[in-house]
């Protein structure tokens, strides 16, 4: 309950007002900063080791002016709760926390409306690429069958057909497609022993391949599950926590993914600027840190405060690189920023090596996901929430 009442605070410290949708412009395609065409690194060798890094190492900062992309007047305007985006065989999937909805008029005016009208009380929306043509809403919120509290997207290799979403309540894994339709598959995930509590970040390598961070006894891991017969049958396969000052998952949260092709996995920690790059076997790792002042003075109560640092916010991955949404700063700064502003971010971009490519600041704040070409961010401030920021070379 501690950690809930934590994260309705934060999430209430990050928002502000939010400004009216008249009084926003369209920012022009020409406004946005074009660097050099970036050199893709196809296969980049995966060395293990430690490695410290620095800003430098990532060449000139690049900084982007976001195309603000108004959605498709046919589905719901959001207030931003908890986002998650996904993007997925040329569409967009964006999971948003049911609340206050909107709905335009004919005048151009909105009405609002109670989550549960016009099928607004759902999480999930799809959208096609790259007009972001609104295609349908569903995945109720509730207790019932295939009804959903706290859901997750599920990134997936390009061996698994299906989209995928996850329900941390119920530990239900469901398939998807662009109709809205669910399927739940004929298992569910079993709590980790040792640990009271399941934050489980799931990528599905193949129809009965899966890997996920969550928390441990001590700490965090990463897990592999197989689904054989009719069990999940599931190994530890790298332990994540590695301070002895730290002996609870909370210091050790952070963001999983696994690459497209199935073979490389990649873990960032949010109070620590430190990235590990490891085969899915974690034979190979790759220990990246950065210097940087952080949670290891500190200790486990005060490593969820709002005057912690977070370092990083968000991951997605392409074949050729990975995205880390980068912060840097402290909740409440971020909070005081944004009240006066439409803030700032930062994404790293990395090969599958865990060799930096380059370094970008994006004129809003907000959660941000990549397709290789473009950037997609939410941000919290606006009625219409989605930014676009081409990526160099991209457009």
């Amino acid at each position: 309950m501690k950690h809930l009442l934590y994260i309705i605070l934060l999430s209430l410290l990050f928002l502000s007002a939010c400004k009216p949708r008249a009084e926003q412009k369209q920012r022009e395609a020409n406004d946005t900063i074009i660097a050099e065409t970036l050199k893709v690194i196809q296969d980049a060798p995966l060395v293990a080791g430690c490695v410290t890094l620095k800003d430098e190492d990532f060449g000139e900062l690049i900084e982007l002016a976001g195309i603000h992309q108004i959605l498709d007047e046919e589905g719901p305007i959001f207030k931003m709760s908890e986002p998650e985006m996904l993007i997925r065989n040329g569409y967009f999937l964006l999971q948003n926390r049911p609340a206050m909805s909107y709905k335009r008029r004919s005048d151009g005016t909105v009405e609002i409306l109670k989550p549960a009208d016009e099928g607004l009380d759902c999480f999930f929306h799809w959208y096609s690429l790259p007009d972001f043509r609104y295609i349908t809403s569903f995945g109720i919120g509730g207790n019932g069958p295939s009804e959903f509290n706290y859901p997750h997207l599920v990134p997936s290799s390009v061996s698994t057909p299906d989209t995928y979403v996850y329900e941390t309540s119920t530990m239900q894994l469901f398939e998807t497609d662009t109709t809205g339709v669910f399927k739940p598959l004929p298992f569910t995930f079993k709590s980790e022993k040792g640990s009271s509590y399941s934050d489980r970040q799931i990528c599905a390598v193949s129809r009965d391949i899966f890997y996920y961070a969550d928390n441990v006894s001590g700490g965090k891991a990463i897990i592999r599950a197989v689904y054989q017969g009719d069990s999940l049958h599931t190994e530890q396969i790298y332990n994540l926590a590695f301070s002895k000052k730290h002996r609870s998952w909370s210091p050790y949260i952070g963001d999983f993914i696994v690459s497209p092709s199935g073979n490389r996995m990649v873990y960032a920690y949010k109070y620590f600027r430190k990235v590990l790059v490891m085969d899915t076997s974690a034979q190979t790792v790759r220990d990246i840190t950065f210097v940087a002042d952080g949670v290891e003075v500190k200790n486990d109560i005060l490593t969820l405060g709002p005057d912690n640092v977070t370092y990083y916010w968000g991951i997605s991955a392409t074949d050729d690189y990975f995205f880390l949404t980068y912060s840097g700063r402290t909740p409440l700064q971020v909070s005081h920023e944004n009240g006066k502003s439409d803030g700032y971010i930062f994404v790293e971009q990395y090969d599958w090596g865990g060799n930096p490519v380059a370094r970008y600041k994006l004129d809003h704040w907000g959660r941000v996901v990549s397709d290789g070409k473009r950037l997609y961010q939410v941000c919290y401030m606006y009625d219409d929430p989605l930014f676009l920021y081409i990526l160099p070379g991209k457009e």
